[in-house]
């Protein structure tokens, strides 16, 4: 198999989120109003999808831009990092289905329940990926490994959290929403790329 430039993996995975995002905002969409004093009971109505869209719109963000940087830092492909790539992108593809769901209802302990497994498998998948890439020397050889294990055990906190917001929403939601927002928080600032000497 001819080996696909990184950057041709980049632009697809660039696309899909892309889409992602776009199906996501069309759910939000206020309910129809017939006069001026409706607005703000409508707008009300429409605030858990709004911060539902928010926090996953702020999570493919930074899902975003640390794929970005991980693809400059990958000097040749393989046809399983082609799978391993895929298999990210599957996960994030069903964000806006969970989105809609916890937005929809977002006291339903069911709704926290799917939100954290999709982005505990998002978190999963990413983590595989890098793991990948590192373990078979794919990355330009001056970057730094250890500087990647360390991002590494720092998705593994974050795959805790997510399953733990999962088990949790079952004691309550408030726990599971908490986080939620704990985790992009800990991804705000990507990782600096560390050069060996």
């Amino acid at each position: 198999m001819q080996q696909i430039p990184t950057s041709r993996i980049e632009a697809f995975s660039d696309g899909v989120i892309a889409i992602i995002i776009t199906i996501m905002v069309f759910d939000l969409k206020l309910p129809e109003i017939s006069r001026s004093s409706d607005l703000p009971n409508a707008l009300l109505t429409l605030l858990p999808k709004f911060l539902s869209y928010a926090l996953s719109f702020m999570v493919l963000a930074i899902m975003w831009i640390n794929h970005h940087q991980l693809f400059h830092q990958i000097e040749r492909s393989d046809r399983n990092l082609l799978w391993y790539n895929v298999h990210l992108l599957f996960w994030m593809s069903l964000i806006p289905f969970v989105t809609n769901f916890i937005g929809a209802s977002p006291l339903l302990p069911y709704a926290s329940f799917f939100y954290g497994i999709i982005f505990f498998m998002c978190a999963l998948s990413f983590t595989m990926l890098r793991h990948y890439v590192v373990k078979n020397n794919l990355l330009i050889q001056t970057i730094s490994r250890s500087a990647h294990q360390k991002i590494v055990r720092k998705n593994r906190l974050s795959m805790s959290l997510y399953a733990l917001a999962a088990v949790l929403s079952f004691v309550s939601v408030y726990i599971s929403f908490t986080f939620f927002f704990i985790v992009p928080a800990m991804y705000f600032v990507p990782e600096r790329i560390v050069h060996d000497n």
